[in-house]
């Protein structure tokens, strides 16, 4: 048996770059070429070093450009795309939000060239809707918690690369289109373009790229408009929003190559500006949109929703500095989010509200080999500091009102060490550390949310949360044969998630003004947080046709989050396992199928002593997806996929928040692109059999006998058209 050699580090860059442009079909980041020769996988950076795929003891995929470019034809949403190409992430939302999108059960954490997009200490959910596809190189996903980055990332990693600059001294590149509801043309309307230009010129290369997106109404299946809202009515959606997103990154190498620095700056921005809203549920009918001139006053918005973030990054990279290389980042990072305005019948006039983060930190990666204990060993260490200042706005018709959550301030510091090691030439171990400090300054709330709609809360002084974690990981990669290798490992991840929300609903619901006001002081809070253990054990096999992986997970948490039947947070431990797996099966040179299984369950424990399930918003039912690419014609590439989500149904009766039914439903995409000129036309038809359902995340929060389903039976997208036209120049 020939065992696959450990690739020293100083060749894998090289042949990253060979295999990612030869795999633009491959969901496991196998590459093949034509002829059945099985190439190096591909590497990732989202291990905080350069790391083949193929060596990692982790579920890792990487969604490279072809396949972001393919997935935009049918949905620009990175809800949508990631969600057809990554097992372990749930069904897509279809709207501006992850809430309930979560990566094997848990919260990711987002990153942007490693500048991190989610707002742990209020959660928005909103990190996946930061940046526009077009500005997108690649997406690696880590599953499972990691110590690596910490700071938030208990559930794994979605680290979203920007554009690199072309080779070549300039490059342009220009699309322009249109979608529209099949079922209801007018004011279904999308139109969008995007143009970017990049070089290189001598030791400097630039890349600035922009796109611009103009959305018209949602419809579903058949011809009705869908509320603005997205799921439950207040989540955020697509329709009647404008976008735009500009990209700018610029480089230079000197010191004949062996250092670089390079800055980076992003801005996107969704804003939505509807004639529209919410109207009411009869029974199981669906949830109606309804003109806001006709809606009553408290689902009126006072201010539009939106998605705004900022982010910016200056990076120094040493190749060699005693034998170690070093990449030092400085990033700012700057969001506002605004929600849709909630409102259910009987329950009284909640606030708008929206959530601001400011983000400054300092992350450092150095890799020292360590030569003296095995060829190829190599030790990443360093350390990274994250402030976030994280602040809840509330308003009504009449303009801003009190806070009823705390601004926080968080200082959080945190050092890393990971040792790579080579056993032979048939294995490798990976063995790390992390250990956290976090401090977070709370503000004083007079008047917290426990008490909604009416403001009257419980009093929180102001006071600071300290935490301190060391999280350990260790990992094994068996190379069975060049093909065929086996890996394991066991992560901790570290979360203090939503500590604005839990202090938000601190106290007991209060319904009069008659019923006594309580004071908390914001230190009582520090035992909010989350550990989370993870195990896994999986395959992967990289053949001359055929890339097949697999893995079975199980973790394990103090502390997790749900919530009540009123939406009151509650923190219980928490149990989830499933299974995932990524095939991908080259028929021909021309053809090639494929596909993604992801299946997962959960349990936590309850008040009274007993377990129950895990709700619709953590643990999605079956998720399988798979796909066929033809191009037998040059001049014409067809893609047809399919997402078919299962059924779910453990809480028969409920009326808690997250514990609806969900009834089983398939999307089927269509994708042609044909040659034109110097440039490439495409048509694409999303939901091409008009499929009439809910998304699985608008299921779960429909609860029998509640007010609330009122609002959350949001129907999915019937068909829609898209045609475009794109040119490299």
């Amino acid at each position: 048996m020939t065992h696959r050699r450990f690739i020293p580090r100083k060749r894998l860059l090289p042949l990253a770059i060979a295999s990612t442009a030869l795999a633009p079909f491959s969901m496991t980041a196998q590459a093949q070429s034509e002829t059945g020769m099985t190439l190096d996988p591909v590497v990732v950076s989202a291990t905080r070093s350069e790391t083949s795929v193929s060596e990692t003891a982790r579920s890792v995929t990487v969604v490279d450009e072809d396949q972001i470019n393919e997935q935009s034809k049918v949905s620009r949403n990175l809800n949508d795309i990631l969600a057809q190409t990554v097992p372990g992430l749930g069904p897509s939302t279809e709207s501006v939000t992850n809430y309930g999108q979560t990566l094997r059960g848990r919260k990711f954490l987002v990153l942007i060239d490693g500048i991190p997009q989610s707002t742990p200490l209020r959660d928005a959910s909103r990190g996946l809707n930061s940046i526009s596809a077009s500005a997108i190189e690649r997406i690696e996903v880590i599953r499972g918690g990691t110590a690596i980055y910490g700071f938030g990332a208990k559930g794994g990693v979605i680290n979203v690369i920007t554009k690199k600059a072309s080779e070549d001294s300039v490059s342009g590149y220009s699309q322009a289109g249109v979608r529209f509801s099949t079922e209801h043309f007018d004011d279904s309307l999308d139109y969008e373009t995007e143009h970017r230009v990049s070089g290189t010129q001598g030791d400097w290369d630039y890349v600035l790229s922009g796109s611009f997106v103009e959305r018209g109404g949602r419809f579903d299946a058949d011809g009705d408009r869908i509320p603005p809202g997205g799921p439950g009515g207040t989540q955020g959606g697509f329709s009647d929003t404008t976008e735009y997103n500009v990209l700018a990154k610029t480089g230079l190498d000197f010191d004949g190559g062996d250092q670089r620095i390079e800055l980076m700056v992003n801005e996107f921005n969704n804003e939505q500006d509807s004639d529209y809203t919410f109207g009411f549920a009869q029974g199981d009918d669906k949830t109606p949109a309804v003109p806001l001139d006709e809606a009553v006053d408290q689902a009126k918005p006072g201010v539009d929703p939106e998605q705004v973030f900022t982010s910016a990054r200056a990076t120094y990279s040493h190749a060699d500095i005693a034998g170690s290389s070093i990449k030092a980042d400085v990033y700012y990072g700057d969001s506002r989010q605004a929600f849709p305005k909630y409102y259910y019948p009987g329950a009284g006039p909640y606030p708008q509200s929206a959530i601001e983060s400011e983000k400054v930190g300092v992350r450092t990666s150095v890799n020292t080999p360590l030569e003296v204990l095995a060829d190829g060993a190599n030790l990443t260490w360093g350390v990274d500091y994250l402030s976030d200042k994280t602040d809840s706005r509330y308003y009504d018709q009449s303009g801003e009102i009190p806070a009823t959550s705390p601004a926080m301030d968080q200082d959080a510091y945190a050092g890393y060490a990971q040792l790579e090691l080579p056993v032979a030439e048939s294995a490798v171990l990976r063995a790390g550390l992390r250990h956290e400090d976090i401090s977070v300054d709370v503000g004083t709330v007079p008047a917290n949310g426990s008490s909604f709609p009416n403001l009257q809360g419980h009093r929180v002084e102001s006071g600071t949360l300290d935490y301190s974690e060391t999280l350990f990981n260790l990992g094994a990669v068996y190379f069975v044969s060049d093909s065929v290798d086996l890996f394991a490992s066991y992560s901790e991840g570290f979360s203090i998630a939503d500590v604005g929300r839990v202090i938000r609903d601190a106290g007991p619901y209060r319904t009069a003004p008659s019923d006594p006001i309580l004071t908390f002081q914001a230190g009582s809070f520090e035992s909010e947080a989350e550990k989370v253990e993870n195990y896994e054990i999986g395959s992967r096999y990289s053949g001359e046709r055929l890339g097949v992986s697999a893995a079975v997970f199980y973790s394990a948490s103090n502390g997790g989050t749900t919530f009540d039947s009123n939406l009151n947070i509650q923190k219980n431990d928490e149990d989830i396992w499933g299974v995932e797996t990524a095939a991908d099966y080259s028929v021909t040179s021309a053809t090639t199928l494929g596909g993604t299984l992801t299946w997962a369950e959960g349990i936590r424990d309850t008040a009274d002593g007993g377990r129950k399930r895990l709700p619709g918003t953590r643990i999605a039912p079956l998720k399988v997806t798979g796909y066929l690419e033809d191009q037998t014609l040059s001049w014409w590439h067809n893609r047809l996929q399919l997402s078919h989500i299962g059924s779910r149904d453990q809480f028969e009766g409920s009326t808690a928040f997250g514990e609806g039914e969900v009834e089983r439903y398939t999307i089927i995409d269509y994708v042609a692109r044909f040659n034109a000129g110097s440039g490439e036309v495409t048509l694409s038809v999303r939901n091409l059999l008009n499929e009439d359902y809910y998304p699985a995340v608008s299921q779960s929060y429909y609860q029998i006998g509640s007010a609330n389903s009122a609002t959350s039976r949001i129907k999915g997208q019937g068909r829609t058209m898209g045609v475009g036209y794109s040119l490299n120049w």
